[in-house]
């Protein structure tokens, strides 16, 4: 009998979620839509995770059973959720110093003329040019952002969807 473990189904989910979430946003970035922060783009994001740590889960559920405990449902969906961060990562890394070199100061100039129109008092006499040169330092912050957030929220996720999918004495 073939040994099932957690481990596959992450590592396995995870590559194929984030892959279909690069391949997101390399049609954002053909687009040239990857400069907008919508709500849409965001949901659509947060959505592909959340049905790739559903499919992992169900499909070790399926694979084991039909047993699964709410630890196993929040180890695969917060390992599912590491795979696509880590993935995330290099496509991000990849876009801010090779695809794209330019793309954080086009980002942060798009951020000063919104911060601009909507708190000029913040920006009081700051340049374009100075806001940037003062912003930069701090865009490595992009990284572990990106870690966290991917990990909280599909921990978040598997937490809720561990209620829903565990079997009783297992």
């Amino acid at each position: 009998m073939e040994d099932i473990t957690t481990k596959k189904y992450m590592l396995e989910y995870g590559t194929w979620t984030g892959i279909i979430l690069v391949c997101f946003a390399i049609m954002l970035f053909f687009l040239d839509a990857h400069y907008e922060d919508s709500t849409s783009t965001q949901i659509i994001n947060a959505l592909i995770q959340f049905s790739g740590i559903t499919i992992a889960c169900l499909a070790y559920k399926k694979a084991n059973s039909s047993k699964i405990s709410w630890g196993e449902t929040r180890k695969i969906g917060s390992g599912v959720s590491l795979i696509i961060a880590i993935i995330a990562l290099i496509y991000t890394y990849l876009l801010i110093n090779v695809i794209e070199p330019g793309y954080m100061d086009k980002v942060l100039e798009i951020s000063y003329y919104e911060t601009l129109e909507k708190y000029p008092e913040v920006l009081a006499d700051m340049e374009l040019n100075q806001y940037i040169e003062t912003a930069k330092p701090y865009t490595w912050f992009t990284y572990p952002a990106i870690l966290f957030f991917t990990i909280f929220f599909g921990f978040l996720y598997s937490l809720i969807l561990g209620f829903f999918i565990k079997t009783k004495n297992a």
